[in-house]
């Protein structure tokens, strides 16, 4: 399975699907962009994207972006204010180097799966979901 199945219209309802049930076990907001092509560097391309999805504006500050490129290939996960004080460095990185590997053997439904349950475990002692939790960013896959 090549990068472009990303694009398929099952994959990125799977991706959705999956930020449903990441946003129920943590009040952390999530968003998954995938772009075929850019020529910017990773980070500042993902930086770019989550000012532009306006991913700042969450009232906890407490919002990921996972960035996915395609060609040349290349992801980054990144977080707002709220999150780096609950997050090492080297957590990012074994995050991003696992969601590679996994998408690397075509494992995207489940690499992207594993990485929101990590997350979510990972964030839901700093940011409990409530049953009054407001959903304040959009679901669905940008580009």
């Amino acid at each position: 399975m090549s990068n472009h199945a990303l694009l398929s219209a099952a994959i990125n309802a799977d991706f959705q699907i999956q930020i449903e049930i990441f946003e129920k076990k943590t009040s952390c907001e999530i968003r998954i962009h995938i772009e075929e092509r850019n020529d910017a560097a990773v980070l500042d391309r993902a930086a770019f994207v989550f000012d532009h999805l306006g991913m700042h504006k969450t009232k906890q500050r407490n919002a990921l972006l996972v960035y996915i490129q395609i060609y040349p290939s290349a992801l980054a996960i990144i977080g707002d204010l709220g999150i780096h004080p609950h997050v090492k460095e080297s957590t990012w990185e074994v995050w991003k180097n696992q969601l590679i590997k996994d998408f690397s053997q075509g494992h995207f439904s489940q690499g992207m799966s594993k990485l929101l349950e990590d997350v979510a475990q990972h964030l839901a002692h700093a940011f409990p979901w409530h049953t009054d939790d407001i959903n304040e960013l959009s679901d669905s896959i940008s580009r």
